[in-house]
């Protein structure tokens, strides 16, 4: 994981953010052409398009608020 966050910590912030746009479906890819089950489909922060290294400021401010 980037820069020391938890696993935890990014599906449950992204699990809560309205924001959260998954990078395969901002592509237009589709989910299905690249093998993502929706059995296993987990939202992470890494995985959304406003993730930018952990420079999100969803992320940061969620991420400040549980300390």
């Amino acid at each position: 994981m980037e820069k020391g966050y938890t696993e935890a910590e990014v599906q449950h912030i992204a699990e809560e953010c309205m924001e959260f746009e998954h990078i395969i479906s901002a592509m237009g890819y589709g989910y299905s052409l690249l093998n993502v089950s929706p059995d296993r489909y987990v939202r992470r922060c890494p995985d959304c398009v406003h993730w930018l290294g952990g420079s999100c400021e969803i992320f940061r401010d969620e991420l400040s608020n549980a300390k």
